[in-house]
């Protein structure tokens, strides 16, 4: 399955690598708290593509399509588009360091952008409480 997986997406670094690999082009990424991060992993269930999580600063990246986080809004959560760089693992990384929490698959490369954005609104709002009212 590995190859058919690196066959399809030609940006996942060989085993025993990593690379940084440029936001914006083969994909987008949002990064959110791992607290955040595990919350929304429940709420989307099947529907969540690729997670990278970098357990020391305990942060999760889920891929989206390239140039899916325009206008992105989440508090608590930044986005890397164009001239960002993400560190991506390799699919046999091991989970004391750069990992996949849900690796790429065949016919899924992406998590749904608006299922993300939806998660993680009510994962947000769930933890630190709702947006107060004048910055929404």
């Amino acid at each position: 399955m590995n190859a058919a997986v690196r066959e399809q997406l030609p940006w996942l670094p060989p085993e025993g690598t990593m690379w940084h690999v440029e936001a914006g082009t083969h994909f987008d990424a949002v990064r959110a708290p791992r607290t955040i991060g595990l919350a929304v992993l429940e709420r989307l269930g099947a529907d969540c593509g690729p997670v990278i999580c970098d357990p020391w600063p305990r942060i999760h990246y889920f891929l989206t399509e390239p140039s899916a986080t325009g206008g992105w809004d989440v508090r608590e959560t930044s986005t890397c588009g164009p001239a960002t760089y993400v560190l991506v693992p390799p699919l046999d990384a091991r989970e004391n360091g750069l990992h996949w929490t849900v690796p790429p698959a065949p016919g899924r490369h992406f998590t749904p952008v608006d299922r993300l954005r939806e998660a993680l609104l009510a994962a947000v709002d769930e933890r630190y409480g709702p947006r107060p009212r004048g910055l929404e």
